[in-house]
């Protein structure tokens, strides 16, 4: 696990709303909590990133105890502490699960009802693929998440996507001997990986990749590791709409697109 401290953007851009808020509105009716559910939909962004700059480091997920590292690796801006961050704005436990068909991870959040598998939860997938290249994800590291999804009681949700069929979680994968193993590389500066998580992105989205075009057009939005910029955030998430590879993502983008036209007065 990187020691470096991970920046945590809990603020939200005005005007800029996340996620499934839409579906929130309509079922809780609560501008409140759709304004939260935006703004955790941000976190959970910059905690996927935070995930992702470690696996660069690490080739590994935090699966085992998700909750040590966001209380390890977490901060707000500015050094505060005004809450769990292992937590959601609702106070429920985030998770970790890994989609392995997909190759990456997701983030998840049980919102505002704090009850998992209802229509209020969050879920951020992450595809390693940029970064990482294809398979990223190893047959112990998807054993390991499998089991700490049993242990949740999450092994029939995303928890389990992609993991160890009925068929065969019961053998998981053996771990990886740890005698005589190769010096630890030291670890980048978290510049530079947040430098190299953006250059894969951009590289992506230049080819069509809509997930890649989402993400980037909403580190434009919330000035993550980039200058703020509007108009190449339209551009990217207009991209993301056109080439969405699920109804999901295309909903997500149109969403995000539909308030930075507010916020652009178009």
């Amino acid at each position: 696990m990187s020691a470096l401290l991970k920046l945590l953007p809990v603020a939200a851009a005005a005007g800029v709303a996340v996620m499934n808020a839409d579906t929130l509105k309509k079922n809780l009716n609560v501008i409140g909590k759709v304004q939260v559910a935006a703004t955790s939909g941000v976190e959970m962004q910059g905690i996927a990133d935070a995930v992702a700059q470690d696996f660069v480091d690490t080739k590994d997920l935090p699966v085992d105890d998700f909750g040590a590292f966001l209380k390890e690796n977490m901060r707000e801006k500015g050094g505060k502490e005004t809450r769990d961050k292992s937590k959601d704005p609702w106070g429920t436990a985030y998770r970790l699960a890994l989609d392995v068909p997909k190759n990456g991870f997701i983030v998840q959040s049980a919102g505002p009802d704090k009850s998992w598998k209802t229509d209020d939860d969050l879920n951020y997938f992450y595809s390693l693929t940029g970064i990482a290249g294809k398979n990223a994800i190893s047959a112990e590291l998807a054993s390991r998440a499998h089991a700490a999804s049993l242990k949740q009681g999450t092994s029939a949700s995303l928890a389990s996507a992609g993991g160890p069929s009925s068929t065969n979680a019961s053998k998981p994968a053996p771990a990886t001997p740890k005698t005589n193993a190769p010096p630890v590389k030291p670890s980048q500066s978290e510049e530079e990986t947040t430098r190299k998580v953006i250059e894969s992105q951009t590289k992506r989205a230049a080819a069509g990749d809509p997930q890649a075009s989402f993400d980037l057009a909403m580190r434009y939005v919330t000035e993550n590791g980039v200058f703020k910029d509007y108009g190449e955030a339209k551009k990217l998430l207009e991209q993301a709409v056109k080439n969405a590879d699920s109804q999901t993502l295309k909903d997500k983008a149109q969403t995000q697109l539909d308030n930075l036209n507010k916020v652009l007065g178009k």
